[in-house]
C-alpha cells in the first residue's frame, strides 16, 4: 500500500460537508444529522450565513477556523433560544423537549470536529436546560398487542407487530434481510439448526455485519407469520426472495427496503385504528407507551418475570444479551460467553408468554410442560443410574473387605 501526493491533495480538497459525512457510518444517522444540520444552517442561521446548504457549511467552517469565538457565540445563542422554547406549554407548537437538546447539537459538533475546529463544549453544554419533564411511561400489554393484531392490514403488518413483540428489538432491527433469519428446530439431542420436523423458535441477526450485531429470537408463531408474508412478497415482486433481499419492503413490485420511519408510521397507524392512540393528539410529543419502545419494554418485563433453569444471575445476563446489551456489567461480554443455541434454550421458557394466539399459546404451554417433564424424567433416570453404580461399587468393596482368608495348606506326609 502506498499513498501518493495526489491522494494527499484530494484529501485536503474535500469539502467540509464531505468530511462531515465521512464521520457517520450508519445511513439512518447520516440522514437524521444532515436534516438537523440543514435546518440549523439554512433556517436558524438564514440571516447569518449565505448561499446553498453546502456553501453555508463551508462558510461556518471557514469562519470557525479564523475566529472560533464567533462560532461559540452563535452556538450559545442557539442554546439560549432553544432553552426558551423548553419553557413553553407542552401543547404549544414551538415547544422543544429539553431531553432533545444534546441530540440537536450533535450534528453541529460533528461538522466542527471533522473539520478540526475545537470549541469549549463544556461551556455550551452548561447552558442546556434541566431535564425535568420526564413522563411516566410503560410498555404495551399483551392484550393491547393482541388488539393491534386484530386491526392489522395484511400479512406485512401482522409480521411487523409480532417481530417487534417477540424479539424486543429496536426499530432499526427491522431493516433486516431474509438471510438474517434462521429457524431452530427441536432435535433428538436438543436444539439444532439442522432442519427437523418441529420449529422451536428462530433467530434474527440484528444489525448484522456491524460491531453492534447480536442474536435476537422470535416465536414459532412469528416465524409462521413471516413465512405467510414471504408468499405475499413473492406475489408482489414476482420471484422468491433472495437471501440479500430486504424482509420489509416498500409497496410495489420492487424489492426496495422500507425505511424505519415508514415502518414506525405503520405501527402508529395500527395503534390508532385499535384505539390505543388518540388520532387528534397531533401536538402531544409524548405518550404513556412509546410506539416502538413499548414492544421492547413488554419483552423485557415478560422475560425478566419468566422462570429459568439457570442461576438468577446467569439468566439475567443471557436476557440482556438477547436485547443487544453487553450484560449486567461491561466485562460480561468478554468473560461470560454463550452460544446462540444456549440463548435459545433460555428463550424457549418464555415463548408461551410471548405468543399472542391463544391456541398457539396453549400448544406452547403444553410443549414446555412436556419438555419439563422429560427433563425431570431424564434427571431421575440419571440419578437412579448413579445410585445403582454407587451401590454396585459399595457391594464390591464390601465383598473385598469381608472375603474369608484362604486356609493354609497342610504338608503331605510321606510314609
Amino acid at each position: 500500500m502506498k499513498i501518493t501526493k495526489q491522494d494527499l491533495a484530494e484529501t485536503r480538497d474535500e469539502s467540509p460537508l464531505e468530511l462531515f459525512k465521512q464521520g457517520i457510518r450508519a445511513e439512518e444517522t447520516l440522514t437524521r444529522y444532515t436534516n438537523t444540520l440543514r435546518r440549523v444552517l439554512c433556517d436558524i442561521l438564514e440571516e447569518i450565513l449565505e448561499g446553498t446548504f453546502e456553501q453555508r457549511a463551508a462558510q461556518l467552517v471557514a469562519e470557525g477556523k479564523k475566529n472560533p469565538e464567533w462560532v461559540r457565540d452563535i452556538l450559545l445563542l442557539i442554546s439560549k433560544k432553544q432553552r426558551e422554547r423548553t419553557c413553553l406549554p407542552r401543547d404549544h407548537p414551538d415547544y422543544f423537549n429539553p431531553s432533545s437538546m444534546r441530540n440537536f447539537f450533535k450534528p453541529i459538533k460533528k461538522l466542527l470536529d471533522m473539520n478540526d475546529i475545537g470549541l469549549s463544549w463544556k461551556r455550551i453544554y452548561a447552558t442546556f436546560p434541566e431535564i425535568d419533564n420526564v413522563q411516566e411511561s410503560h410498555g404495551w400489554t399483551r392484550e393491547e398487542i393482541r388488539t393491534m393484531l386484530r386491526f392489522c392490514d395484511g400479512p406485512i403488518e401482522r409480521a411487523i407487530i409480532l417481530v417487534a413483540a417477540s424479539s424486543g428489538m429496536r426499530l432499526g432491527g427491522l431493516e433486516m434481510k431474509w438471510d438474517h433469519i434462521r429457524p431452530i428446530y427441536h432435535g433428538k439431542k436438543g436444539l439444532s439448526f439442522e432442519q427437523g420436523t418441529e420449529i422451536a423458535c428462530a433467530t434474527i441477526s440484528v444489525y448484522s455485519g456491524t460491531s453492534s450485531a447480536y442474536p435476537a429470537f422470535i416465536t414459532p408463531e412469528t416465524y409462521a407469520a413471516l413465512q405467510d408474508y414471504a408468499l405475499v412478497w413473492k406475489q408482489e415482486v414476482g420471484r422468491t426472495p433472495l437471501p440479500d433481499d430486504p424482509v420489509f419492503k416498500k409497496s410495489g413490485s420492487a424489492a426496495v427496503a422500507a425505511d424505519t420511519p415508514a415502518l414506525k408510521r405503520r405501527i402508529d397507524k395500527i395503534a390508532k385504528k385499535a384505539g390505543l392512540r388518540e388520532a387528534d393528539r397531533k401536538r402531544e410529543r409524548r405518550f404513556d407507551v412509546p410506539i416502538m419502545n413499548g414492544f421492547r419494554r413488554f419483552w423485557n418485563k415478560t422475560c425478566k418475570e419468566a422462570s429459568s433453569r439457570d442461576s438468577p444471575l446467569a439468566s439475567l445476563i443471557k436476557k440482556e444479551y438477547m436485547m443487544g446489551h453487553a450484560g449486567l456489567v461491561s466485562l460480561d461480554r468478554n468473560y461470560f460467553k454463550t452460544r446462540t443455541l444456549e440463548l435459545a434454550e433460555e428463550y424457549l421458557l418464555v415463548i408461551p408468554a410471548l405468543t399472542m394466539n391463544e391456541a398457539e399459546e396453549l400448544r406452547q404451554v403444553n410443549r414446555a410442560q412436556e419438555e419439563t417433564i422429560r427433563m425431570f424424567r431424564d434427571e431421575k433416570d440419571a440419578r437412579i443410574l448413579r445410585l445403582e453404580e454407587m451401590m454396585g461399587e459399595m457391594i464390591r468393596k464390601y465383598e473385598l473387605e469381608h472375603r474369608p482368608a484362604p486356609r493354609p495348606l497342610k504338608k503331605l506326609e510321606l510314609s
